[in-house]
């Protein structure tokens, strides 16, 4: 009797063993959260104000990561943060995730899914707020979320990842994720300037392909980075969280250069003006010209510098305007009395838009260091036009026709300039003909703001 006991003993044993076997080695499959287990990982945290227990610890490693389908990922094991106020006054607690440098996979998939007191449905990592840190062991942080915690107060939430399949269906098999969760009191963090906050990855949009610029853009396709000498970031199609409020005035953003510089347009029209008052020779196409030894405002350069004084400077905001390089493509070419300019090949014939400006002999046009221009051809282009095909679903679209700098065509003695038609094609106009004007400006690298970049609630600058 007893040795059948033990024997039945020995079976459950097994049972058991083999059920806890199943499991851990599907979680190892999914990639779900592991807990680490050495000396840096931690189960708590006391700060200042606020006490912290993690249900495993708080750093996060998911080994041989597979991608699975979203219904998959929601019913993983979740992460749980329980997070008490200890001082007496109010605070506003920053959650984030920190994704460390030991990672090997791409996260452009990965999901995080946050229910309780902080929330997240179901949001790709790489859609979260950039946030800065000067942990040199990090790759990368986003705001999880912000919360204000009452003295005593206990909150808690629930965290989940995983890497969704139908983001990343070719997932490296055996990438590596290492992750920690980071509390800040928001009073004492560290802001991330307007660029880092426009850019939530920069792996991510570098490792988006080139759109095809044979076809407008008519859905929101974000932000993409050009391949030429500098490396700006772009946004193409119907995009609807790229607004700004500055100046008493509603822009949208175009481009984020290099050095973290942000370009606006307006988003209207601020006149209807003649780019200039002549049209009988190819130099009125330029944004100044020369004229008997002497350098001529264009009539279009003469209302800008105007508007710029009397919107920006007179406000005392030029501070937060800085110079920067507008592109008037003055290359050109004569066949049979047509002249022919340079972006018109590029564009018209080749759709290949470019940001470097091209060199020329000619005594108009060129590269112009100010802190106000126009909208290049190129960059309509980049943004979702077509010359001569209608667009009114991409961004740079108000319905209204409105000029860019770039010269188009002369023949017949009428220079022409390329602009946007009030269905959203690139096409041409005389250049004594009243067409909107949509003044553009670049705003400084080190700014910070507020708001989300919606319409409703566009990004502001923080002006304390």
């Amino acid at each position: 009797e007893r040795d059948k006991m033990k024997k039945k003993y020995i079976i459950v044993l097994s049972i058991i063993g083999s059920l806890l076997l199943f499991n851990l080695v599907l979680a190892t499959g999914y990639g779900l959260l592991v807990a680490t287990k050495n000396d840096k990982a931690k189960n708590s945290i006391l700060s200042e104000c606020f006490k912290v227990y993690f249900s495993n610890t708080d750093t996060i490693e998911m080994r041989n990561v597979k991608a699975v389908i979203n219904e998959e990922g929601i019913e993983t094991s979740p992460h749980t943060l329980t997070i008490t106020n200890i001082c007496e006054t109010e605070k506003e607690l920053q959650l984030r995730l920190n994704i460390l440098n030991d990672t090997t996979v791409d996260t452009k998939s990965l999901v995080i899914n946050a229910t309780g007191h902080i929330e997240h449905s179901e949001k790709l990592y790489n859609e979260l707020d950039r946030t800065k840190t000067t942990d040199k062991n990090v790759k990368e942080s986003k705001l999880v979320g912000q919360i204000k915690i009452s003295p005593n107060e206990t909150i808690r939430t629930n965290i989940k990842l995983w890497f969704n399949e139908k983001k990343d269906p070719n997932l490296e098999k055996n990438g590596y994720l290492k992750a920690r969760f980071e509390l800040i009191d928001a009073s004492l963090a560290i802001k991330a300037t307007f660029a880092e906050m426009l850019i939530p990855s920069i792996s991510a949009v570098e490792g988006k392909k080139d759109p095809n610029f044979e076809e407008t853009a008519t859905n929101n396709e974000g932000l993409f980075m050009t391949n030429d000498t500098n490396k700006v970031y772009y946004y193409r199609g119907s995009v609807n969280n790229n607004y700004v409020s500055f100046a008493n005035q509603l822009w949208r953003i175009t481009r984020i250069n290099e050095d973290g510089s942000i370009r606006l347009i307006l988003d209207k029209s601020s006149a209807y003006v003649k780019y200039s008052n002549y049209t009988n020779a190819i130099d009125y196409t330029g944004l100044k010209y020369i004229y008997y030894s002497d350098t001529i405002d264009n009539n279009i350069n003469t209302y800008l510098l105007n508007w710029y004084n009397e919107t920006i400077v007179n406000q005392g905001l030029d501070s937060y305007v800085v110079n920067s390089i507008f592109c008037n493509d003055s290359s050109y070419k004569t066949e049979k009395n047509h002249t022919y300019f340079g972006a018109y090949n590029r564009l018209v014939t080749d759709k290949a838009p470019t940001l470097t400006c091209p060199s020329t002999n000619a005594d108009f046009g060129g590269n112009y260091t100010q802190k106000v221009g126009l909208i290049t051809a190129d960059e309509v282009v980049f943004a979702g036009g077509i010359y001569e095909n209608d667009n009114t679903s991409y961004y740079l679209n108000n319905g209204e026709k409105f000029v860019t700098m770039t010269p188009s065509e002369y023949y017949y003695y009428n220079a022409y300039m390329m602009v946007v038609t009030e269905t959203g094609a690139l096409n041409k106009i005389n250049t004594i003909t009243d067409v909107g004007i949509r003044p553009v400006i670049t705003l400084k690298s080190n700014l910070t703001v507020s708001g989300k970049g919606t319409q409703d609630n566009p990004y502001t600058i923080d002006f304390n």
